[in-house]
């Protein structure tokens, strides 16, 4: 068999080296690569935090514009809203034609009264004086609102004129030609 000397003379102690000494192009290469890797990444970084950036911006400004538009009135300057409607109270004295050119001017009719809950409020905001409202009819006829439908009389009208108007007690009448105040109304803003 074996002598225990002659293994040992056999069995060298072999130092083992770094491979990457071994080969030191194979080592550049992925030396290279290593940083190209951490360079994409960093540079991909780059963009999705930028691009995430402008998202926020762009978004935070049609947040911000969708803000102002809720914050912008439903009625136009000077008139008033009520239910999905804005109201007009003149200041001037005209008869009820003039009257209701007014308000066809500003887009507009003299008011048509269409519930108890709207008379109150007109009555409310009217003030003492008298104005002209959307009803008119022909000597002995039925009323009539603008567009020449057929009112719902809801409210009585008193007096024998052939145009309507609120005072101090409710709806009454008188001819078209004598002069007072007047009210128009249309749809707020966001009914259009």
């Amino acid at each position: 068999m074996h002598d225990g000397n002659q293994l040992k003379k056999d069995c060298e102690t072999v130092e083992l080296t770094d491979s990457s000494n071994l080969h030191p192009r194979k080592h550049s290469i992925t030396n290279t690569l290593n940083r190209l890797l951490v360079l994409s990444i960093i540079i991909l970084l780059i963009i999705t935090v930028t691009a995430i950036l402008v998202g926020l911006l762009v978004t935070g400004r049609k947040l911000h514009r969708i803000s102002s538009e809720c914050l912008e009135a439903a009625c136009p300057e000077s008139w008033i809203g009520f239910q999905r409607k804005c109201f007009y109270f003149s200041d001037d004295f005209k008869n009820w034609t003039f009257s209701q050119r007014f308000c066809d001017s500003h887009g507009a009719d003299l008011v048509q009264v269409e519930t108890i809950k709207e008379l109150n409020f007109l009555l409310r905001y009217k003030g003492p004086y008298d104005h002209w409202i959307g009803l008119s009819r022909e000597l002995g006829q039925p009323w009539k609102l603008i567009n020449g439908t057929e009112w719902s009389n809801c409210f009585p009208i008193r007096g024998g004129g052939e145009c309507a108007y609120l005072n101090d007690k409710g709806a009454s009448s008188a001819r078209h030609y004598t002069e007072r105040k007047w009210i128009c109304s249309k749809p707020d803003m966001y009914v259009q």
